[in-house]
């Protein structure tokens, strides 16, 4: 993955975006990694991946419910937001 500063993404805009037809790109500030651009084909693929997880931990809910296993909404809902940031 290509890395790109800031103030070159937005003075060659036009760089940028013939670059991240190919690969991702790092945007970053003051050394530090603010950013990553990336081709639309990848983001698609991210979301599809994040809808299948989201799908995954819903049905496993669903499944504890009808087994009696969780009492706690809010405990299950706590732990389901716990397990989607980690």
């Amino acid at each position: 993955m290509r890395t790109m500063p800031a103030g070159e993404a937005k003075n060659k805009f036009g760089v940028l975006m013939d670059t991240v037809q190919r690969e991702a790109v790092a945007i970053s500030k003051k050394g530090r990694t603010t950013a990553i651009v990336l081709p639309v084909h990848e983001y698609e693929e991210y979301q599809a991946l994040k809808l299948e997880r989201l799908r995954r931990e819903i049905k496993t809910g669903i499944d504890q419910i009808e087994r009696g296993e969780v009492i706690d909404g809010e405990a299950f809902f706590d732990e389901l937001e716990k397990e989607l940031d980690g």
